[in-house]
């Protein structure tokens, strides 16, 4: 009886590992070739021979017999390991040459035990592999057992070329008419069966191909119903499946797992849908990443939906970015402790099972699918030690990692059909290396276990209910949550999801001002609370990926007073703002940071683990932190709060400059004021140049009429500038905010009316590639809008502080970002800013921060050609506006005790406790809770 190819997969398995460290061509190349063919179930006997001479050579070239010889079909040629197969498969083609007609071989294979390399001798074609990649190849010999392999996948990465095709096909059958659900389920079950083509699934590889080139016509026209009909047969046990059920569908096993159960819709197929599903079961769907199901999800997925639902999907990287410090690495680093120790082993494989994992916005399930992938290689690792020794004669008993451990929570449908559907080849990927490592083939079909996959609102869902820990919790070790919530900043929430992220720090205050992903740290460290309290033996921690925005600014008050001191959590580890990428055609640009925490109990004997960028795209560098506040940083557990004034007695204050409020109308370009002047040479009087941020950095102008001093009689001389005024007024009364419509009682001046003699201004909002925001003085000549501050009758003392490195360190670690740029805030950057008592300054000491701003402001005159934006750029800025800037930045941090060379992390230490010495009472300025030592990680 012949062979299936999954027994002939075990069989490979098993050769693969028995021949593993032979190397000696001598002593073992005939038992080798033997058992190579027997893996086929073919007695060598019956069809080769061994040491077959061969006449015709050259003399003296030192061949004349050949390895083995099946006339008219294979050869083999076998050397010590090693040595060089091109020469080997060289001297086999010497042979085949001069063999009679009849007996040349039709293939050629040559090894030297670690490497297997066959060649078709017509076409000249060869393909090597490792020989214990020989399960995933043993169709490239079907040759052997009469068989022929109808066609080759193709060997390029299939991850984009996958999504792509999957993408196209979506598209044709959506702009066809079949759309919604049933689109959706054809689509997963498309994504099954073209992996389940290349894996091992079914008996025959390329089952799914050979039924649709076979069994249907061109023009696509009976492909739906084919379709359908292959779900039927998939959804019936082989027992109950018709007699007369053709061979073609009766070649296909019992999936269960109720992926086929549902009856949808037939498709239609054009000949161009069909033959796009053949060009995708071509690819090598053997090959896929996890991350291509949420790239494949992405590419389909309409874009304004993706934009409403906030969808990203991270890269493979950037998830173990996160599961690493979570979970993945202590795992690690108990299955070294482990080695050598029977029992130790034992205790470890009996962890990993009672480990449960929720993803509570899990897309297509691609953090949940990377997971199950490292426990279960972690797992297959310490049975390969554990079963040393041993007949294994049931390999599926040995695995208890399961997809059953995990458990998701998806807001759209499609998604989260994928994510159950992924969990599933991804356990039958990690068979097949099972299969590979211990000896013995196995498929799991049909289906028994199943990821818990919730299609719906997880914000809205009670998340210790679906995780069933009411009647699993006493079997379980620990809990994880982890996963990438959507990224939809405040001003684009729609009404419900505001309501939903107030509902979820219910009473704080400032939580309207909370990004949405905030109510997924706000959840999960309110679950985690729950959790430990009433299960005390179930350990529990989370780690999220999210926009940076979270750590940064307004939100950090509300979002993690509430985490830290309402919800009782400690951040143990985290990475701070990193590019993220992703893996799906047109990946979106995202600045994002993980962080990681759990209840503050817990946490008592963790390690801090701060990962930190040079750049956000630079790899990230490691550093063991004392305490992570929720900015990021190696601190004081200190959370900045919006001050506004100064906290220091004596520091000028800051204002925001003069919005207009006009409609434009008070406003004039270079020719509406050269246009005015023509006409009223009077107002010129009254004209002034304005500057928002963008020009004062980059040297634009504008102008205004700045009316503040005007006299009614010279008003009226001026019927021009009154067209103005008057069409100031109309605009403001349209209004429909109260305050807009009120300033219509002074429609001659601008909402705010600061102008002092002199002052310094400062951007709003600057590039993040500059190491310095430019600030400089300005006087009553020239009038700022809104888009930047000013400080009133500032001195070079206060510009000294302000433009300085130790400044700058307090404003991107406190404020926000537009984007990644910074936005500097008066209530936040400048008001906390933890001044120095400058009366208890040295008069030496304010002289030398004087003298370091003028240098600074010197260096600055000497490019009266060049824009501040051009001498602040980090490559082009001149030496010698650097040798000023540092040299103010000694100075500066010499007034706060810092050594010369201080890290930022220092410098920021240093600044959040002299702030927490200037806010003693606010119940977030607590000293960093005592814990014990960590143990040393392996």
């Amino acid at each position: 009886m012949m062979l299936t190819w999954n027994e002939i997969r075990t069989r490979a398995a098993q050769f693969a590992e028995r021949w593993q460290g032979a190397t000696k061509e001598n002593a073992e190349s005939q038992t080798f070739w033997n058992e190579f063919l027997a893996v086929y179930g073919i007695d060598r006997r019956r069809v080769a021979a061994f040491e077959r001479k061969v006449k015709g050579l050259e003399k003296g070239s030192g061949r004349g017999r050949i390895d083995l010889l099946w006339p008219g079909l294979f050869m083999a040629e076998h050397k010590s390991k090693g040595r060089d197969l091109d020469d080997a498969t060289r001297q086999a083609i010497d042979y085949v040459q001069v063999l009679e007609q009849h007996e040349r071989p039709q293939w050629v294979a040559v090894s030297d035990f670690g490497q297997i390399r066959l060649q078709e001798v017509a076409a000249g074609e060869a393909f090597q592999f490792p020989l214990e990649d020989l399960p995933r190849h043993v169709e490239r010999f079907a040759f052997l057992i009469g068989k022929q392999l109808r066609h080759q996948r193709e060997a390029d990465p299939v991850n984009v070329k996958a999504a792509q095709q999957m993408g196209n096909l979506h598209n044709l059958l959506e702009d066809s008419g079949y759309t919604g659900h049933a689109l959706e389920v054809l689509l997963v079950r498309l994504l099954f069966l073209l992996f389940g083509d290349d894996t091992g699934l079914w008996d025959e590889r390329g089952l799914f191909y050979d039924l649709l080139a076979d069994h249907t016509r061109s023009d696509g026209e009976d492909t739906g119903a084919l379709l359908a009909r292959l779900f039927q047969t998939l959804d019936t046990p082989r027992g109950a499946r018709q007699a007369n059920l053709p061979a073609h569908l009766g070649a296909f096993p019992y999936v269960n797992g109720e992926l086929f159960r549902e009856r949808i819709d037939l498709a239609d197929f054009s000949p161009k849908m069909r033959q796009m599903l053949l060009d995708a079961c071509t690819l090598d769907w053997g090959a896929v990443s996890p991350a291509i199901f949420g790239s494949m999800f992405q590419a389909v997925m309409d874009e304004t939906e993706r934009r409403n639902l906030g969808a990203h999907y991270t890269s493979e990287a950037n998830i173990l970015k996160a599961l690493g410090p979570l979970f993945l690495d202590e795992l690690h680093a108990q299955r070294e402790a482990a080695r050598g120790s029977k029992v130790k082993l034992a205790q470890f494989l009996d962890l990993l099972p009672r480990l449960r994992f929720l993803d509570p916005a899990c897309g297509s399930g691609n953090f949940l699918l990377l997971t199950f992938r490292e426990l279960r290689r972690l797992e297959l690792d310490a049975l390969l030690e554990y079963l040393k020794g041993q007949n294994i004669f049931d390999v599926k008993s040995h695995l208890r990692v399961n997809v059953g451990q995990f458990y998701g929570i998806e807001y759209d449908e499609f998604p989260a059909q994928i994510a159950r559907v992924a969990m599933w080849l991804a356990e039958h990927q990690a068979n097949i290396e099972a299969s590979r490592t211990l000896g013995q083939n196995f498929v799991n079909l049909p289906l028994t276990q199943a990821a818990h996959i919730k299609h719906g609102d997880a914000l809205e869902t009670n998340w210790a209910e679906h995780l069933e820990l009411a009647q699993d919790a006493a079997s379980l070790n620990r809990l994880y949550i982890v996963g990438n919530p959507p990224f939809v900043g405040g001003k684009k929430m729609t009404p419900t999801q505001r309501v939903q992220v107030i509902g979820e720090f219910a009473g704080a205050k400032d939580s309207g001002v909370l990004d949405y992903v905030a109510a997924w740290y706000g959840r999960a460290a309110k679950v985690m609370q729950a959790v430990s309290r009433e299960y005390p033996h179930l350990k529990t921690a989370a780690a999220l990926v999210s926009t940076n925005s979270i750590t940064q600014g307004e939100q950090v008050a509300p979002l993690w007073g509430n985490i830290l001191n309402n919800y009782g959590q400690t951040i143990t580890s985290a990475h701070r703002t990193f590019k993220w990428s992703n893996d799906a055609p047109g990946q979106a640009a995202v600045h994002c940071v993980i962080v990681q925490f759990q209840p503050t109990e817990q946490a008592e004997e963790k390690s801090r683990r701060l990962f930190t960028y040079s750049s956000p795209t630079a790899a990230p560098l490691e550093v063991q932190a004392t305490n992570i506040t929720p900015y990021l940083t190696d601190g004081p557990a200190v959370i900045v709060r919006k001050a506004g004034t100064p906290l220091r007695a004596g520091v000028p204050p800051i204002h925001f400059g003069n919005m207009p409020l006009d409609g434009g109308n008070l406003l004039l370009t270079e020719g509406e004021r050269a246009e005015l002047l023509a006409k009223e040479p009077a107002a010129g009087k009254f004209i002034k140049p304005l500057l928002d941020a963008q020009d004062y950095l980059n040297g634009g102008m504008r102008y205004c009429l700045w009316l503040v001093d005007a006299q009614p009689a010279e008003l009226a001389a001026l019927p021009e500038v009154r067209k103005r005024i008057e069409a100031t007024k109309q605009w403001r009364l349209k209004s429909v905010a109260p305050s807009t419509r009120k300033f219509a009682e002074t429609p001659a001046l601008f909402r705010d009316r600061r102008l002092p003699g002199n002052y310094l201004a400062v951007p709003k909002v600057s590039s993040e590639r500059r190491e310095y925001i430019p600030v400089g003085f300005l006087d009553s000549g020239t009038v700022i809008n809104d888009l930047l501050f000013m400080v009133p009758d500032a001195d070079l003392y206060t510009f000294g502080l302000i433009q300085s490195r130790l400044h700058m360190d307090w404003m991107r670690t406190v404020s926000g970002r537009m984007k990644s740029d910074y936005r500097y805030s008066k209530d936040l950057s400048y008001n906390t800013f933890p001044w120095p008592d400058r009366g208890a300054l040295k008069p030496a000491q304010v002289k030398a921060i004087e003298a370091a701003a003028q240098a600074v402001l010197d260096a600055r005159q000497r490019y009266p050609g060049s824009t501040l934006a051009q001498m602040y750029d980090p490559n082009l800025m001149p030496a010698d506006l650097r040798s000023a800037h540092n040299a103010l930045d000694r100075a500066v941090e010499g007034l706060y005790g810092l050594k010369a060379g201080s890290t930022e992390a220092q410098r920021l230490t240093l600044l959040l406790s002299r702030y927490q010495e200037l806010n003693p009472t606010l119940e977030s300025q607590g000293k960093a809770p005592r814990r014990k030592k960590p143990t040393p990680r392996a």
